[in-house]
């Protein structure tokens, strides 16, 4: 463990405080930031993430300050803390050194390609996966009673990622299901019933009274909407991008990255295979159980990149996988373990295959942070940043610009103006995107500006907005004056 710590902080120390993510570490921030002054997600701004990432990076500020490092300090912690629990976890099934296996990709596939923003997709991975350490010694030990912080850890998740916690306690249950049908070493079913009991008790201790809150507040409907209406109405139609083609000229190193994609699914169908056999030949043991788990865990998973294909949407879906397939290679090792000299040869062969490949994208898809450079000195900066001068002197002219009582507004998804700013944002959307709202959104948008009129307005994509939100552009040019632009971002003073 002493080691993985090691790794990872070699890999973060250099970038967990480089560069700046102004969409959605911006998002975050400031929503950290309105949770503080009593706003309530959903309710008050619309967030596509459920509510509980506000509140954690909100308690992270009440504790450390107000500040971007404060925000990447929680990053930091977690990405430390996601190895330690993918060997956890795989400690249960396998030995120490295949255990460290699945893990030690986790140092560098995940938040290092996000600038260590603690996410809410990263702080949900991470409950998940301590829900999970939690659960399995319940089922194979007398310690029932763990799986009742399983359940607790469980519900927390939901209200972290909602869709990575359902994925988790299907697969739970898929784990406790394929243990009862296991032969020979199978668990008892007064265990597996117990340790249910106790995961669905710890589950509805948290789940029943946070449903209850937001009812009684008036969030609930607007969560309905926003976390499950949408995302199967609008967003895979909005926010789609096409899973990449692997039989497309690239250079080597993108064409190692593209090969991501499909790894997943090759392991999967390979363990899923195995099952099958498994089946027909009617032998499904303990093992066949777990494997069973990992491969419905890693497959639910990697269903976050079917519509979303990129790189950073990768790389959230892994964990399970590393599990998945060091314990795959573990029951190789078995079959084959009568030949030690072939086990230790296929063995080297695919630790270094592993490792040519995680080198591969540490050189290439790593964010460069030699041109983050500069230290960006606001008071709620703590970052290190390209053109830093610049981005503090806009900051502080703004600042200068409009009183702190005053708010302005930033179009069409830079948040993280108005946490740098320490200005408000008079209306519930943080940010517009093609498709995501409708007309009708962009009226009341504007009605809810009015209602406390922005003394500056900040608008990029000029040309994108004005395709898809002309009645903002409308807006703008009966109330605004232009005042000069700074890079691609156009300066908007009230008349």
């Amino acid at each position: 463990m002493a080691l993985l710590l090691s790794f990872a902080f070699t890999i973060a120390y250099p970038r967990w405080r480089a560069g700046i993510d102004w969409r959605d570490e911006g998002l975050l921030a400031y929503g950290a930031v309105r949770v503080m002054q009593g706003e309530v997600p959903h309710r008050d701004f619309v967030s596509l993430q459920p509510p509980l990432s506000f509140y954690t990076a909100a308690a992270i500020f009440r504790l450390c300050g107000t500040s971007l490092a404060s925000l990447r300090g929680l990053g930091l912690s977690i990405f430390l803390l996601l190895p330690l629990l993918i060997y956890g976890v795989g400690r249960n099934f396998m030995g120490p050194l295949l255990s460290f296996a699945a893990a030690a990709p986790a140092c560098i596939l995940g938040l290092p390609y996000c600038y260590f923003v603690p996410l809410a997709v990263w702080q949900g991975i991470a409950v998940s996966l301590a829900a999970v350490l939690f659960f399995v010694p319940a089922v194979f030990s007398r310690l029932q009673w763990l799986a009742f912080p399983a359940g607790v850890l469980n519900a927390v998740s939901l209200f972290l990622l909602h869709d990575q916690a359902v994925y988790t306690a299907v697969s739970i249950l898929v784990l406790a299901t394929g243990l009862g049908l296991a032969q020979g070493d199978s668990v008892p079913g007064t265990t597996l019933r117990l340790a249910l009991l106790f995961w669905l008790a710890g589950i509805a201790i948290v789940f029943i009274p946070a449903i209850l809150v937001w009812w009684r507040i008036g969030a609930l409907p607007e969560m309905f909407r926003q976390l499950i209406l949408f995302p199967f109405t609008t967003y895979r139609k909005t926010s789609s991008l096409p899973f990449p083609r692997l039989m497309v000229r690239r250079p080597v190193l993108q064409t190692a990255v593209v090969l991501m994609f499909y790894l997943p699914p090759l392991v999967q169908a390979i363990a899923a295979l195995y099952l099958v056999q498994s089946g027909i030949s009617r032998y499904f043991r303990r093992r066949e159980a777990v494997l069973c788990f990992l491969l419905v865990w890693s497959a639910l998973f990697y269903l976050q990149v079917l519509i979303r294909s990129d790189f950073t949407h990768l790389a959230r879906t892994v964990p399970p996988l590393f599990l998945l397939t060091a314990f795959g290679w573990s029951i190789v090792c078995k079959k084959i373990g009568d030949c030690r000299k072939i086990s230790s040869t296929l063995s080297t062969m695919f630790a270094g295959l592993v490792v040519s490949f995680l080198w591969l994208l540490h050189s290439f898809a790593l964010p460069d942070v030699t041109r983050a450079n500069e230290h960006l000195t606001l008071d709620r900066g703590g970052v290190r940043i390209e053109h830093a001068h610049a981005v503090a002197d806009l900051v502080q002219r703004l600042q200068a610009a409009v009183p702190p009582e005053r708010s302005i507004l930033v179009l069409p998804y830079q948040p993280m103006f108005y946490f740098l700013c320490e200005r408000r944002n008079p209306t519930r959307w943080n940010y517009l995107w093609p498709g995501d709202q409708t007309a009708r959104d962009h009226e009341r948008l504007i009605e809810e500006a009015e209602r406390d009129p922005p003394a500056v307005v900040l608008l990029a994509q000029q040309r994108e907005v004005a395709a898809f939100a002309p009645t903002i552009i409308e807006y703008l040019r009966a109330h605004y004056l232009w005042d000069g632009n700074v890079g691609d971002i156009g300066i908007y003073v009230r008349f």
